[in-house]
């Protein structure tokens, strides 16, 4: 869709938890990429496969089983599109999974802000 001067769309990320059927339903419409740290090591990345709301009308919709222990994680665009090194930044997530909240949030932005990043972004 062109439009002259002012862009009208928005994105949507988001996650629907059910801890009784220990399943998870991403909803995601021109969001950046989402991680599920699994508790055994591997890693879910859930994509993004559609244009925000305005261009697209499609709704991307995902489901994961969970586990106690998962740790999953969706950021803006400025954290996860900005990452180099995507192997390295996996690495670094699984070493720090088992912190507190608060304290994860807080590395990921210090490692965002202090490794190579591919653009400036808020």
């Amino acid at each position: 869709m062109v439009q002259e001067y002012l862009e009208e769309y928005a994105t949507l990320d988001f996650v629907e938890i059910n801890r009784y059927e220990k399943r998870a339903n991403f909803y995601k419409m021109g969001a950046t990429s989402s991680y599920i740290f699994k508790k055994n090591g591997h890693i879910d990345k859930i994509i993004n496969k559609h244009l925000p709301f305005g261009i697209d009308d499609e709704i991307d919709v995902n489901t994961y089983d969970l586990e106690s222990g998962d740790l999953i994680l969706m950021s803006s665009d400025g954290i996860f599109e900005n990452v180099v090194e995507e192997a390295e930044f996996e690495t670094f997530i699984s070493n720090i999974k088992n912190y507190p909240p608060q304290r994860i949030v807080y590395e990921i932005l210090n490692y965002t802000l202090n490794h190579k990043i591919q653009t400036k972004d808020d």
